[in-house]
């Protein structure tokens, strides 16, 4: 096994030691982008449209992200389980930062592994997650930095992933829900991120 196939089976093995419910290494090809994804990004489905600068429209066009994508050899994608409980309460904020949270501590481990080019992606928009209190995205107010350069990242979604799909492809099983699914009808939510490895 050469140096960079053991980093890539590391951090499928440490994403769970930070907190993810399971993690795999994929084949590039099962990620599926399409242009479509970024339109569910628009109110009313998600209020972080256009607010932070790791949200559409701000993020790569799904037609930039294949190209990038293909500078990239292998990818870990890893799922967290929240409860419907916590997800209709102020509690998804922590289950979203858990993404980010092990999505940034994974690119970081790849990138000191050799992988300089390493990139993470999370799940919704790091603007509630991170940067609540605060009226406007400090990255996009007259372009100063961002407020949380190591964790905040764009979502799958923002750059064209059709996560359910991946996330049914690698064989997990998700529950889509919606402002009329029906709480009592569902037993956990999958929440997840990605990290690509050169």
């Amino acid at each position: 096994m050469n140096h960079l196939s053991s980093c890539i089976k590391r951090l499928s093995q440490h994403a769970t030691d930070f907190g993810a419910s399971d993690a795999k290494v994929i084949p590039l090809d099962l990620i599926g982008i399409e242009d479509e994804v970024p339109e569910m990004c628009k109110k009313p489905r998600c209020d972080g449209y256009g607010k932070s600068i790791n949200c559409p429209p701000h993020t790569m066009k799904p037609e930039e992200f294949r190209e990038f994508v293909k500078q990239y050899g292998h990818a870990v994608v890893f799922k967290i389980d929240v409860s419907i409980e916590d997800m209709m309460s102020e509690k998804r904020n922590d289950a979203f930062r858990m993404i980010y949270e092990i999505a940034s501590k994974l690119e970081t481990m790849a990138k000191d592994a050799g992988s300089e080019y390493s990139s993470g992606f999370a799940a919704g928009s790091c603007k509630p997650v991170f940067c609540r209190g605060h009226k406007v995205c400090q990255a996009l107010a007259d372009k100063h930095a961002c407020r949380n350069p190591s964790m905040a990242r764009p979502s799958m979604e923002a750059v064209g992933i059709n996560v359910i799909k991946l996330i049914r492809d690698v064989g997990w099983e998700i529950q889509v829900i919606n402002k009329d699914s029906d709480p009592e009808s569902i037993s956990n939510v999958v929440l997840a991120g990605l990290v690509l490895v050169a």
